[in-house]
């Protein structure tokens, strides 16, 4: 004899679209967690050579796991590639470049020369 009644165990089962979720989120997880260890150990390549080359091998594991999961339930096409992920990556790149950098040091060197 069951202790549930089979209309409580029959919402207890995963739907085919909630396992692609929760599969999701937990290739994310994993993903976000290897980027972290990988850009950790970057200043450590420093003074061991080899972890140079495990840290950028760890990166690369984290994108190709992020890559895997960006088309479950993504809209597919160029635009959304280029929206998604081009145009932040370029404006990261912009930012962390020569001349952004030097664009907010003029910008800091103002603001601190009106405040005083």
């Amino acid at each position: 004899m069951s202790i549930t009644s089979p209309a409580i165990s029959a919402n207890t089962t995963a739907s085919p679209s909630s396992a692609l979720e929760i599969a999701s989120v937990l290739v994310v997880t994993q993903a976000s967690l290897s980027l972290v260890a990988g850009l950790s150990a970057i200043p450590f390549g420093i003074v061991e050579p080899g972890l140079r080359v495990l840290s950028l091998v760890t990166i690369l594991v984290a994108i190709a796991m992020f890559w895997m999961v960006l088309p479950i339930g993504a809209v597919r096409g160029p635009v959304a590639v280029l929206v998604n992920l081009v145009m932040p990556a370029a404006v990261l790149w912009l930012l962390w470049s020569r001349s952004g950098r030097a664009a907010f040091r003029k910008a800091g060197r103002s603001d601190a020369r009106g405040a005083a």
